[in-house]
């Protein structure tokens, strides 16, 4: 008997554990039995420590195994996806800070443990959940303490999953607590901090921005590329990571015609049976490919003209079809010929909502009724003039033939429980309709049920489409053989530019895994065989392999180019610029204005315009009262800057608000930044990669 069954007889707290399984676990699917006759490689590395497949998969395993017994669900592949990563992450964060945590000295006792679980200092996310709290809205202690309880006999597997991740994770937050208090900000740090958002200067200034001519002015030559190249390589902006580059041919598998005879031939053979069993929804829910049963109105056109025309006029419990509508062959049974009341009515509405008064609008809405009945030719005008109903004002408050589902139910009575000329008030969550009836009538409506299946490639379609990817895979070894074979056959070679080991998309690919861990694990020029991606085949070619580190002067070719363009740019204007303390006659000379910044803080640094400049701000700061700078470099442009006014902070601000504000931020940072900054320093490596 499943566990969630055992929970509800014992407790009656079924609700309790999928609360508590919505916080603490993560949806996964067990992965296929990898480990059979298979050393345990190492997935990866942190520091000189190895996680083993072995022991990732027989993890995995468990949480999978747990989430299928323990709660009854089905697992789909993306759910594996979850949990291959949430145990990665896992225990890479056992690995980097465990060790630094147990070494501070904490630990957790058996009575904190149960505190944080059902005692007096419960866990946040167990605290907020409604299912754990009392009428009081506080956490209910026996509730939960219940709740652990029949996790530990009913789900033990699970019961050990969640017992480690608390008890981790309360020890990860004593070590993040620890860190967070250690850090401080002193007087010194809190005067700078005001200075710099207090200190202000309103400059003038001439830019030269470095987008205002087309690189193409300032051509660069292998030489000067190489020069940019060796200079910049190193620079912690441009180290890459590691990825690949490939291109890929889809070979689309699609029905043939063969496939689509052999599907209306099924559906030939259940016909006669669909025509005389005795039980319409077990039979659908039996044959139709989306397993379920709906009695549904049929409208006139709906299918091809022949088989519309079967349908319309065939007598109750006939078959019509199959017939192919898109990609489902159909089979349409009609069940039963239904008479529908319909009713047209006009109506005017007087709004309740907005804050309008009930009274006020009662006694409109009776004055209203008392004249359309002494005279109705007045009913279009008053609907014009008074009617809060934007949906029928422009047909004088017509509303054309519905059925008794249309309307809201008051609407609904007063529409067909009144004789056609009868003209009455009824009160809605919209307000108060004044509703004549103009017309009622019943009207036939033609009921029915349908078998579909889609029209599937079958096996032999599928060897058919193998078959002629394996020969494009076999003919053509470079990229450039596979664009001019692609195009002969109409199919497209897609690139993907950058593909990144962890990355678990491809653009324009189903069901992408196999074709993911080809190309992880392919050399650089390999062609691959047929690979799977959902109902279709891939033939891809590894283009490119750039490695972790520098990059390849290749891999940085077309962004270099610009930059060493930029460089070649900014020469040219500074040197135009030299010895120029006129601004305007500089402006003038470069074909640009004179810009003002007004009240500009030090520590924005940005020019007016929206540009980041960090050094320029800072250069121009340095500058006294009516000082002009240098031609001065920045990222976008070029600069000459006249200084108007410098203004410096205030003395005696509020420096204890700045020092408080600051020493927030910084242990913010602190607490997030311990384990990135542990991992770093450790240093792991990811080779799932090659695995999954």
């Amino acid at each position: 008997m499943a566990v969630i069954g055992k929970i509800r007889e014992r407790s009656g707290l079924l609700i309790g554990i999928v609360g508590g399984a919505l916080v603490l676990f993560i949806l996964g699917e067990l992965l296929s039995n990898r480990t059979m006759g298979r050393k345990d490689q190492a997935l990866g590395t942190v520091g000189d420590e190895e996680i083993g497949v072995v022991a990732f998969e027989q993890r995995v395993n468990d949480e999978v195994e747990s989430y299928r017994n323990d709660f009854g669900q089905t697992v789909t592949a993306q759910m594996t996806e979850q949990v291959r990563n949430s145990v990665w992450n896992e225990i890479v964060k056992e690995k980097v800070m465990m060790g630094q945590v147990l070494d501070a000295g904490f630990s957790l006792s058996t009575g904190e443990y149960d505190d944080i679980r059902f005692g007096d200092n419960v866990m946040p996310d167990f605290r907020s959940q409604p299912n754990f709290q009392g009428p009081d809205g506080q956490p209910d202690k026996a509730r939960l303490k219940q709740y652990f309880s029949d996790v530990q006999v009913n789900a033990p597997v699970y019961h050990q999953i969640q017992k480690r991740r608390i008890q981790e994770n309360r020890l990860y937050t004593k070590y993040n607590t620890l860190v967070k208090k250690s850090v401080f900000v002193n007087s010194a740090q809190a005067k700078d901090e005001f200075a710099a958002k207090s200190t202000r200067a309103t400059f003038s200034f001439v830019a030269k921005r470095y987008d205002s001519e087309p690189d193409s002015l300032y051509p660069v030559s292998d030489k000067d590329l190489r020069r940019y190249y060796d200079q910049h390589k190193n620079d912690k902006k441009y180290q890459q990571k590691p990825s690949r580059r490939f291109e890929y041919v889809l070979f689309a598998v699609t029905p043939s015609e063969s496939d689509q005879v052999l599907g209306r031939k099924e559906l030939d053979g259940i016909k006669a049976a669909f025509e005389t069993t005795a039980d319409d929804s077990s039979f659908v829910i039996t044959n139709s490919e989306n397993r379920s049963y709906a009695k549904v109105p049929y409208t006139e056109g709906t299918a091809d003209k022949l088989n519309d025309s079967l349908i319309v006029n065939a007598a109750v419990g006939s078959v019509v079809g199959p017939y192919l509508e898109g990609q489902l062959w159909k089979l349409v049974k009609v069940k039963e010929l239904a008479d529908v009341p319909e009713a047209r009515v006009r109506h005017i509405l007087l709004s309740t909502q907005q804050g309008k008064s009930e009274d006020e609008q009662k006694q409109r809405a009776d004055s209203l009724l008392a004249v359309v009945k002494k005279d109705k030719s007045k009913f279009g005008d008053l609907v014009t003039k008074f009617s809060d109903d934007p949906g029928s004002t422009g047909n004088g408050g017509v509303y054309e033939w519905f059925d008794k589902t249309r309307m809201v139910p008051e609407f609904t009575a007063a529409s067909f429980d009144q004789k056609v000329g009868a003209t009455t008030i009824c009160k809605t969550s919209y307000g108060f309709h004044i509703v004549e009836v103009l017309g009622q009538r019943t009207r036939q409506e033609r009921r029915v049920i349908t078998i579909e299946r889609t029209v599937k490639p079958t096996p032999a379609t599928f060897k058919e489409v193998y078959k002629k990817a394996n020969d494009f895979s076999l003919r053509n070894k470079t990229a450039e053989a596979m664009k001019a074979a692609a195009e002969e056959m109409g199919l497209t070679l897609t690139p993907v530019e950058e593909f990144r080991p962890d990355a678990r998309f491809i653009p324009g690919l189903q069901q992408p895994n196999t074709t993911i861990g080809w190309v992880n694990r392919a050399k650089e020029g390999d062609v691959s065989e047929p690979l799977e991606a959902g109902d279709n085949y891939v033939v891809a070619i590894l283009t490119r392999i750039r490695e972790e580190g520098v990059p390849e002067l290749e891999d940085v070719r077309e962004l270099f180019t610009k930059e060493a363009a930029k460089e070649k740019k900014a020469e040219a204007y500074l040197a135009k610029m030299q010895g120029k303390t006129d601004l305007n006659a500089l402006a003038t000379e470069l074909g640009v204005t004179v810009q003002s910044a007004n009240e500009v803080v030090y520590n924005g640094f940005s020019i007016p315009g929206g540009t980041s400049e960090f050094e320029v701000i800072g250069k121009i700061f340095a500058l006294q009262n009516g000082q002009t700078s240098v031609p001065l470099k920045g990222d976008n442009a070029a600069y000459v800057v006249t200084m108007n006014t410098l203004t410096p902070a205030p003395e005696g601000g509020d420096v204890a608000g700045d020092k408080e504000s600051l020493l927030s931020r910084v242990q913010a940072r602190a607490e997030n930044g311990v384990f990135n900054a542990l991992r770093e320093a450790v240093g792991v490596k990811d080779n799932r990669s090659l695995y999954y």
